[in-house]
């Protein structure tokens, strides 16, 4: 018979991901896969469903506070498309662009974007490009965007039309 290594119930049906000792429902923290889904590269630590709450509070809590900012930031970014190069033509264009491939739909190509471009302390997107493009698989047709966009920082009062 299994205990809840919290708060010692018994018939505790959950494992942690990181300790492997097991939880009751009530202590133990559940994160989705979609947690961390814009990650390059999710950390091991973080791959798992289930965690007691010692664990989740010393590896998992902090990254996942770090993450839900930096998407907020994401949201809030500047972004210009790539017809609007009449407002951004004395930006300089330093950084590699950054591409996305096969994203659901157009917000989540530029949310992607956003995101490594906050990621890297970038507050702006310039000569955004989203391209749309039908996949059929089977019976079953779809579309999947891309995109590229090159990240910039700037004054967000220095650029009249924004």
């Amino acid at each position: 018979m299994s205990v809840c290594k919290t708060c010692r119930k018994p018939k505790a049906p959950y494992t942690c991901g990181i300790c492997s000792e097991t939880t009751c429902k009530a202590c133990t923290h559940f994160v989705g896969e979609e947690s961390f889904a814009f990650l390059k590269t999710v950390p091991e630590v973080l791959k798992h469903n289930c965690y007691c709450s010692n664990c989740f509070d010393d590896q998992v809590a902090g990254p996942l506070n770090e993450y839900n900012d930096t998407m907020e930031k994401a949201r809030d970014i500047i972004i210009y498309g790539k017809d609007q190069t009449r407002l951004t033509r004395y930006l300089k264009r330093k950084e590699d662009p950054y591409q996305v491939d096969n994203c659901v739909d157009k917000e989540e190509a530029v949310l992607r974007m956003s995101f490594f471009a906050v990621q890297s302390n970038f507050n702006c997107l310039v000569d955004v490009v989203l391209v749309a493009k039908k996949v059929v698989t089977g019976t079953y047709k779809n579309t999947v965007w891309s995109g590229t966009a090159i990240p910039i920082t700037i004054d967000p009062n220095a650029i009249r039309g924004h």
